[in-house]
């Protein structure tokens, strides 16, 4: 939780020690970056901590003043700002600074650059562990272009994978109308489908939103032009396509969402849970839109009767699941996932892995 210390203190226009910083601003003004490194360094080399720290939040301010409204990615690299920054705090224990820097970053929208003009959608992430055949059907119902489709197969080491694995090159290979790029990753085993979604967003920062589905999933006619339509990528926003409980087999996020919320919690292996704990996330987000899917959900409830097509079509998979679940249930109520105590993550992991193997 942000500390009371450090939120809203990044001075406005109107505050006096903005009013100050400007002023002192003025004598450094168009000054190149290394010469305001310069001036840290050496205040810094003569422990003149007050100095130095005077010579950055006037750098600091100077910066985020002349910003555009949305600025790119080369407008945001500093790095002698940032090195900087560092060697002031690592000196001093100061960290205030450091924190102004992240705040800025936080209310800064997505640039203009990463929208797509024609509504795109620009990364679709399907995690599979089986049936090839069911995200042929997903990409079939597929009516709306995506920029690219990024499959994680966590098949490797499973009876089949190397049939899969040639299905998947496959259908690489073959393409699809409304697919510019297809991309597959292949881990050393089942990473699980938290691991797997980080892994696709992680992967892809350059992309402003991404559609996160199973591969079971099936889109009813419209509802991907539509759920764009409704997106606003410069904004934290999620959206799901499908009514709780199944709000997770297919969703919209931007990058700005993640941004906020983090990344999904891989502590839940290989699946179940991790979507509840994203849930309450949401809800203790205020500062991150949920918008409303109602528009999609009785299409798509139609299109998806059935759910968990992976775990109810092998055996072995439903007498995994029986041991991981529970285990992520466990971790979902813990106190410790609460509080982010790390402790027992390869315990967990180890524990629940889908495999047979001693």
């Amino acid at each position: 939780m942000e500390s009371n210390r450090y939120k809203n203190s990044f001075p406005t226009d109107s505050e006096n020690e903005l009013t100050k910083v400007g002023i002192a601003d003025l004598f450094c003004c168009g000054q190149p970056a290394e010469q305001r490194a310069a001036r840290v360094h050496v205040a810094l080399a003569n422990a003149d901590h007050t100095l130095a720290r005077q010579e950055l939040q006037a750098w600091l301010s100077a910066w985020v003043r002349n910003l555009p409204a949305c600025p790119e990615r080369t407008q945001l690299r500093q790095p002698l700002l940032w090195s900087s920054l560092a060697l002031y705090g690592s000196q001093t224990g100061d960290l205030e600074l450091i924190e102004r820097l992240w705040q800025v970053f936080d209310r800064l929208p997505a640039p203009e650059s990463l929208t797509d003009p024609h509504g795109a959608l620009p990364l679709l992430g399907v995690p599979i562990l089986n049936r090839v055949d069911l995200l042929a059907r997903f990409l079939a119902t597929l009516d709306h272009p995506v920029h690219t489709l990024a499959i994680v197969n966590n098949s490797v080491g499973t009876p089949g994978h190397q049939e899969i694995a040639a299905e998947l090159a496959e259908l690489q290979q073959r393409g699809h109308p409304l697919i510019q790029t297809i991309r597959i990753a292949s881990p050393f085993s089942n990473m699980g489908v938290a691991a797997s979604w980080n892994l696709i967003l992680s992967s892809f920062p350059q992309l402003p939103c991404a559609m996160l589905a199973n591969n079971d999933l099936c889109l009813a006619p419209g509802v991907l032009a539509r759920a764009m339509a409704s997106l606003d990528v410069s904004r934290a926003q999620f959206l799901a396509l499908l009514p709780a409980p199944h709000a997770f087999a297919g969703f919209l996020i931007t990058s700005r969402c993640w941004d906020q919320l983090g990344l999904f919690d891989p502590g839940f292996h290989p699946a179940y849970c991790e979507d509840l704990d994203y849930r309450d996330r949401l809800a203790n987000a205020p500062h991150v839109e949920q918008l409303d899917g109602s528009f999609a959900h009785a299409a798509m409830v139609a299109c998806n009767p059935d759910h968990s097509a992976t775990i109810n079509s092998q055996p072995d998979y439903q007498k995994h699941n029986s041991v991981s679940y529970p285990l992520n249930q466990l971790w979902y109520l813990s106190e410790r996932r609460r509080r982010r105590d790390p402790r027992g993550c390869w315990r967990r992991l180890w524990l629940a892995q889908w495999s047979d193997t001693p």
